[in-house]
Parts: structure tokens; sequence; C-alpha cells
């Protein structure tokens, strides 16, 4: 009788204990990502996910990105739709939701307050059934009956621009907003975070729909502006210096900015758009974490979630990021995180890239495959941000 050597026993056993594990989902422990999150479900997701809250620049309460549209169609045409999305950052995230149609997203932000914000957002959408009651809420300012037609973006913020804000409306939006969190979802969140809340819808009540992205630490400015992030940003042939001072778009503007044909996607700018992030936001599919690109834990918790249930990811926006990833060693943990989420291959990073160029406002959009950047970072052939935005189109 013939024994195989043991080496070739030990391939064999591997073998078919792999398919073995491919062919039993008990084995595999593996379940499909559900429609809908129950809301223990997902607060657990955001209490266990997320990461001590850190510094950023800015309160940031909305996006500085006026040409984040540009790069929607192109996008478009390379992703596996009703994948996973993840982002970063405030209300553009939403506009990227109503075009891409994932069938769940995660945000991840460094800064606390912008998972406050995210949530505030949840209870907005929740409590208005249309675009006009949405701004109505989110603005504090009562607006005139709907004459009974749809109006364009244009339209909605040229009307909400003649009207004041009323200060029995916010309160009483506010009382609402926290009923929905706190008593409805019965949502965690601690006095801290409560007075976040107070804090973030003051700013929208008291600024409209001017509200506009603001640099606000000092401390951190000068912090980047003397780090290793300059050098690469100004280097030769750099899409251009980072830019602070100059005046960031308002609410209203991102809301009637459009793509490179004049088309407008933005999530308000129709009906149909605002639904779809509107139904999402009801199924508990929006999930914001508080996190560090580079830290140790929520995008890989994210991965772990994702793996767990059979999903992956089609589109992670990043905006600038990779910027204030430095030194070196923090970008290669934010692509040691990014390794270990589970990517379908035509996925792809959307990017914004402080400079000047054929799209409005202080930055650039762009997009590129995740698995061509993450492959260069680990192989060590991109060295820092500047070897990455040179991969991008």
């Amino acid at each position: 009788m013939l024994i195989a050597p043991m080496g070739v026993l030990r391939r064999i056993l591997l073998t078919v204990f792999c398919i073995m594990l491919a062919l039993s989902p008990a084995l595999r422990a593996v379940e499909p990502f559900p429609t809908r999150l129950a809301d223990d479900t997902f607060w657990d997701l955001v209490a266990d996910s997320s990461e001590a809250g850190g510094d950023f620049l800015s309160e940031n309460f909305v996006s500085n990105e006026l040409g984040y549209q540009y790069v929607i169609p192109p996008a478009l045409e390379k992703i596996q739709l009703g994948g996973v999305y993840l982002g970063v950052g405030p209300e553009q995230n939403f506009t990227y939701l109503a075009a891409f149609h994932p069938s769940v997203a995660f945000i991840v932000d460094i800064r606390r307050q912008n998972l406050i914000e995210h949530l505030l957002y949840k209870a907005l959408f929740e409590l208005s059934a249309d675009r006009e009651e949405f701004v109505s809420r989110l603005f504090a300012r009562r607006l005139p009956p709907d004459p009974g037609h749809e109006p364009a973006a244009n339209a909605l913020f040229t009307t909400l621009a003649g009207v004041q804000q009323d200060p029995g409306f916010y309160r009483e939006n506010l009382d609402a907003i926290k009923n929905v969190l706190l008593v409805q979802h019965h949502f965690g969140l601690s006095k801290e975070d409560e007075t976040t809340l107070e804090h973030v819808y003051r700013e929208f009540a008291d600024r409209g729909a001017d509200t506009r992205y603001s640099v606000s630490n000092l401390a951190l400015i000068q912090r980047v502006q003397t780090s290793d992030v300059t050098t690469v940003i100004t280097g030769p042939n750099s899409p251009g210096p980072l830019v602070f001072g100059t005046p960031f778009p308002s609410y209203s503007d991102l809301m009637k900015a459009t793509d490179a044909s004049g088309k407008n996607w933005s999530y308000l700018a129709t009906e149909a758009n605002y639904q779809v992030v509107r139904e999402m936001q009801r199924k508990n599919l929006v999930v914001p974490l508080v996190g560090d690109f580079a830290g140790p834990k929520a995008i890989r918790a994210v991965g772990k979630y994702l793996r767990q249930h059979d999903s992956t990811v089609s589109l992670f926006y990043i905006s600038n990021v990779e910027q204030y990833l430095v030194p070196t060693p923090k970008l290669q943990s934010f692509y040691g995180n990014v390794a270990e989420l589970p990517l379908n291959s035509s996925g792809i990073f959307i990017r914004s890239i402080q400079g000047q160029g054929a799209q409005p406002g202080v930055a650039q959009s762009s997009i590129s495959s995740i698995q061509k950047v993450m492959d260069a970072v680990l192989a060590g052939e991109a060295q820092n941000a500047y070897d990455i935005f040179r991969m991008t189109n």
C-alpha cells in the first residue's frame, strides 16, 4: 500500500477542509446582510466599533468640495452597484448614497461630533416625509405651503433664503429629534452627546442654508502646515498647496452644484434622490462611527462585520484624509486597515485633493482602484500621499 508523504497529505486535508468550509454555512458562520438593522444591532455597531474621538482643524458641519459630483458618472461606469459604501465627513455622503444605491453605508470620522451630526440627520430624515419638510426642519425655518409641484434644488433654496429662523420651531424640532433618538430608538447618548447635538443643530438653525465649512483650530492648522504633508502637496507637479482662508461653498451652493455635464446629483436635487437616503436611514442602514483611518479598531471592525455577512466594499469615499496621515507609517496603517475590508474587484476610492483644476472650488475630486492603490502602498511603491495622487483618474 502506498502512503502519501506528510506534506502531500497536509495539502490534501487542507483542500478538503477549504471545500467543506465553502460549502457549509454553519462552518462559515456567514449570514446574508439584513435589509434592515434592528435598533439594538445598529447601536451595538456604533458603540462597539467606534474608537475614542480625536481632533481636527475644523468642525466641518458641511463639505467644502464643490466639484464632488464630477466623479459620479465615471464611478457609475466602474463600480458594482449594491455593494457596501464607506465614507467620511458630513452631508456629501448622502449624495453619493443617492447616486450609488449601496446596500449599507458606514461613515467613519475621527470627530465624535460628526457621528452626532449624522444622528441628527438620521432623526430629521425619519421625521421628514419630503425634501421641503426636511430642509425646513434642518434649518428651523417654516417654509410657505407647498404649491403642489416638485421644486428643483435651486427653487427650494431660493425659497428658503427668504425665510427667517423660527426660535419656537427650533425648540419644537430639537425636542422631536431627541425623542426619535432617545425614546423611539433608545440610543445610548451621553449628556455630552446631547450637548453636542444641540450645538450642531444650533449652527444649522443660526446660519441656515449659508452654513459653510470653516477652519477653527489654528493650532492644528499650524501643525499641518509645518508637517510632511505640506512638502508632499507642494512638490513638483503637485495639485497645489493646502488652502486655508478661501471662501468655502455654502450648503445651498453644494446642493445646487452639478457634474461636468450640468446634471445635479445632490440628495436634495429631486424627491427620488431624497427618498433613497431616507429609506436607508429609516432602516438603520447608514451607520456612523468614530474612527481614525489609521487607528486600530473602526475600519477593521467594519471589515469583520462585512465578512460575517458575505458583503463586499464597492466604494470608499476618503476625501483628503490621506494628506493628514503623516508620517508615512500612518498611511501604511490606513492601508493595512483597508486590507482587512472585503473588496470586490471593481471597488474604487473617491478622494479630494486640494488645488485648482477643471472642477469648481478649492479641491479636485478623483477616483482610483482601491486594490491598485492598496497594493502599491503595501509593496512600498507609494511612499506618501503625493505618490498616491499620481495614481488617480
